[in-house]
């Protein structure tokens, strides 16, 4: 039986921006489950925070309703970095305080992961491009990424499933 609870578990990596919210989930073996992407196309923050706000508590309710019938979900998200424009930092850190907030109503276990964190931990350079970063996820998982975001994502849940694994926290 514990062996099977190890199979069942799936684990959520959220990258987010002031426009939009990707997220990847990837199985006990490594294996992309889905990816998914919560975005508006509104000028306005204001106009998108909302939107996608919402659309992702509905649709992350259902994913976990639909996953967790009879398996068990752990999420990261990566931390807010600081970017020059301080609108941009508080935009972003909005948006990655509502991805917590939500995965806490659902009770979906979810940690901030500073974006060096798993750099390091899984591309093995904290400081790694987006090219780089591109380029791990590619040779993993293959061709299977629309967006660098989705990349990102990907590459936050197994992180996340590593730090699982291991027991550490950052």
């Amino acid at each position: 039986m514990a062996n099977q609870e190890i199979i069942n578990k799936y684990y959520l990596g959220l990258d987010c921006s002031s426009k939009a919210i990707h997220g990847v989930v990837i199985d006990q073996n490594e294996e992309i489950i889905a990816q998914y992407k919560w975005g508006s196309k509104s000028k306005d923050f204001e106009g998108r925070f909302h939107q996608f706000s919402r659309e992702f508590l509905a649709e992350l309710s259902t994913i976990k309703h639909t996953l967790l019938l009879r398996n068990n979900m752990l999420a990261a998200v990566e931390s807010a970095i600081f970017i020059q424009n301080p609108k941009a930092t508080i935009s972003i850190a909005s948006v990655i305080g509502v991805v917590r907030f939500v995965c806490d109503i659902l009770e979906i276990d979810c940690c901030f992961v500073d974006n060096t964190k798993w750099k390091k931990d899984i591309v093995g350079k904290g400081n790694a491009s987006k090219k780089e970063i591109k380029q791990y996820a590619i040779d993993k998982w293959g061709e299977v990424f629309t967006e660098q975001d989705f990349a990102d994502a990907a590459c936050i849940a197994l992180w996340k499933k590593q730090e699982d694994i291991n027991g550490t926290k950052e």
